[in-house]
């Protein structure tokens, strides 16, 4: 019999959950258009030149041994660890990052695209197509 996940089990990462305002900001800042980007992308495209700015922001949101393990490990930011954190960040918001492995510029790449969870309906989401 499937248990569905209570309160306590959900927020295992998190004191609350992330604005947001601010999770879109992180996807920006890493050279996403944010959680309606749709492209296909690997960790080493990824922009970490703004991880200094936003980290600070996002840490006090995570439990206090959560954030010592995903921020605090006295190795440098790398693009594998930007996907854990896009991908707790994107979780309270009905969103999962989709991982395949395919042959990508003759190398074998992780791909990585944001998309909605399965069942999950999404609320707050609107496209705008301007053909000016």
């Amino acid at each position: 019999m499937e248990q569905k996940e209570s309160s306590s089990q959900k927020r295992k990462l998190f004191r609350k959950d992330p604005p947001r305002e601010l999770v879109e900001d992180i996807l920006r800042s890493c050279g996403l258009l944010g959680t309606n980007d749709l492209r296909w992308f690997t960790n080493e495209e990824l922009q970490l030149e703004g991880v200094e700015e936003w980290l600070p922001l996002l840490e006090p949101y995570y439990l206090p041994c959560k954030a010592k393990r995903f921020f605090h490990t006295g190795t440098s930011f790398t693009g594998a660890r930007l996907i854990t954190v896009f991908r707790h960040i994107l979780d309270p918001y009905g969103f999962e990052l989709s991982v395949v492995e395919r042959m990508y510029k003759d190398h074998k790449k992780s791909l990585y695209q944001i998309q909605p969870k399965k069942g999950c309906t999404l609320q707050e989401t609107s496209t705008i197509i301007d053909f000016a």
